[in-house]
């Protein structure tokens, strides 16, 4: 019998995850490196964690996910996309930089390094469900070519961005990965080499973000109005608890291991049931 580790197939395999100095990032990484993954970690802060190497790079511009890029091994088993900031007023296209056009630019900077069935997976967000009622914008947007053509393209396009909480670029952003995953799943880069493609759409989750969540979407502008607001959103209705980093890394590092093999195309809401419920009601008000 094989054991876990076998199972899991990670053992002396190159992986680069991004993100990895705090959060669900930091939880997958430490996994990935109980697994025996030789760890390529990506974050413009310190990573204090025992990876194989640490590289320190700002994924917001070309230039920084060019140079991150270029301290990568030739071959890749499996990437993980976990870098992101939260909802931030007045910084639209800052979060579309960091949460969706560099993760794009970097995923497919990295396709022809990624080994025969390798993996690719993102981290999305609760916040991107109902992406589908938006897919003709969205499709406009994710099938650009270029990391400028996306640049022009937000800044064309800012009024989409101040339509409300579901309609704020942070929330678009994750929209944007879901579709992504939905659209290449069976494109020539990727089902030619057999790389799934998937992600996680976490719920409300402890992590370094909280604070950042809070504060933006806070009634008062304090922090502990916001955290309010998050429990009457998230918990209140099932008497629930936040998520924690492992409660969506240590899932994020299963999808792209081998025990998931025959897994791809899928955006996994981790949420304790909350976009089942919403879309059992949603089938009912049809």
């Amino acid at each position: 019998m094989r054991t876990l580790e076998e199972l899991v197939g990670y053992k002396d395999k190159n992986v680069v995850i991004t993100g990895s100095a705090s959060g669900m990032a930091k939880a997958a990484t430490e996994l990935l490196i109980a697994f025996g993954a030789k760890v390529y970690a990506i974050d413009r802060n310190d990573i204090d964690l025992p990876v194989y190497k640490s590289i320190k790079g700002d994924l917001s511009t070309r230039e920084g996910i060019d140079s991150a890029i270029s301290e990568l091994p030739e071959k890749i088993d499996a990437l993980f996309m976990c870098h992101g900031v939260a909802l931030i007023p007045e910084k639209e296209k800052f979060i579309q930089l960091v949460n969706f056009i560099g993760q794009k630019y970097m995923v497919e900077s990295l396709l022809p390094r990624i080994s025969e069935n390798g993996s690719v997976s993102f981290i999305s967000s609760s916040g991107g469900y109902g992406w589908e009622n938006k897919i003709e914008l969205i499709n406009e947007y994710i099938n650009l070519n270029t990391f400028e053509e996306q640049v022009e393209w937000v800044e064309g396009h800012m009024p989409i961005f101040s339509e409300g909480y579901m309609s704020d670029s942070y929330c678009f952003s994750k929209q944007c990965i879901n579709a992504y995953v939905k659209s290449k799943v069976r494109s020539p880069e990727f089902i030619n080499k057999k790389i799934r493609v998937n992600a996680i759409a976490p719920s409300y989750t402890i992590s370094g973000l909280t604070k950042d969540f809070n504060l933006a979407i806070s009634q008062d502008g304090s922090e502990e109005s916001g955290e309010k607001l998050m429990h009457e959103l998230f918990l209140k209705s099932w008497n629930g608890r936040p998520g924690t980093s492992e409660d969506m890394g240590y899932p994020l590092v299963m999808i792209g291991s081998s025990l998931f093999g025959y897994l791809s195309g899928q955006v996994i809401y981790i949420d304790f049931g909350m976009t089942g419920e919403m879309d059992y009601k949603n089938l009912l008000s049809k």
